[in-house]
């Protein structure tokens, strides 16, 4: 469903994103791990058009998207969410699901609407749907950011850090709605510095450093990995499975 080749992108002398190769297949869950600073979220923004690589290639679904906007990648099954829920906070919260539905998957009227309250009922959010945007709590914020992505109606989802500021006791609601769009054929590409949490849902973990992949495969294999321990894990290690 996506594949991307090369991907590269530098900032005056440094490079962020360093030949970055990743699949990932319907229905399928990537999970990417590392410091800060790693270009995990440059990296996201390379694969839904905010930023634009220098070099590689990215395939949507088999299409080349390499050089298409962010609306357009939008259009062809990308959506994305956000590190820092960004709703529209004067609007509904079915207002905010609606623009995803009509902007995003281009519906319109009774379709968009319906579309609208299937993405609300699907992220649990369908009772606070007449509640302003920017009255929800922060767990209600971060599902918003998921059910306006899924009204786009998605091939591939792009997570960036939705797990974090949530308490443990929230947590599993989160990875709850995830494995339910992955069941339902979404591929996902999820960033997350809570990695207990990434390794109850992913397929395969990939690590990044200083832009570069520094390895990938299952969640065990990868946070086993010497290197990976002393780069980014180091005392983390230990309890990463409860």
């Amino acid at each position: 469903m996506l594949t991307v080749r090369g991907l590269t992108r530098s900032f005056g002398a440094v490079r962020v994103v360093d030949a970055v190769d990743l699949d990932v297949a319907e229905g399928s869950v990537l999970g990417i791990v590392g410091p800060n600073g790693a270009g995990k979220t440059t990296l996201l923004n390379l694969l839904d058009g905010v930023l634009r690589a220098d070099a590689g290639r990215i395939e949507l679904g088999g299409q080349d998207v390499t050089s298409a906007s962010a609306a357009a990648r939008c259009r062809a099954g990308m959506g994305r969410t956000y590190q820092t829920p960004r709703p529209f906070s004067g609007m509904t919260v079915f207002e905010n699901v609606l623009v995803g539905a009509v902007h995003g998957a281009r519906r319109r009227g009774g379709d968009a609407q319906r579309a609208a309250y299937e993405s609300l009922e699907r992220t649990a959010l369908a009772a606070q749907a007449n509640t302003l945007a920017g009255d929800l709590r922060l767990l209600d914020r971060k599902r918003l950011e998921l059910a306006r992505a899924l009204a786009c109606r998605p091939r591939v989802l792009l997570l960036d850090e939705i797990g974090g500021g949530l308490t443990d006791a929230e947590l599993p609601e989160l990875i709850g709605v995830v494995r339910e769009v992955r069941a339902a054929g979404t591929a996902v590409v999820w960033i997350e510095h809570i990695v207990h949490a990434l390794a109850e849902v992913v397929d395969r973990m990939l690590c990044l450093a200083s832009g570069a992949v520094l390895a990938v495969g299952t969640p065990g294999a990868v946070l086993a990995d010497p290197t990976v321990r002393e780069v980014y894990l180091g005392s983390q290690v230990e309890g990463w499975e409860r």
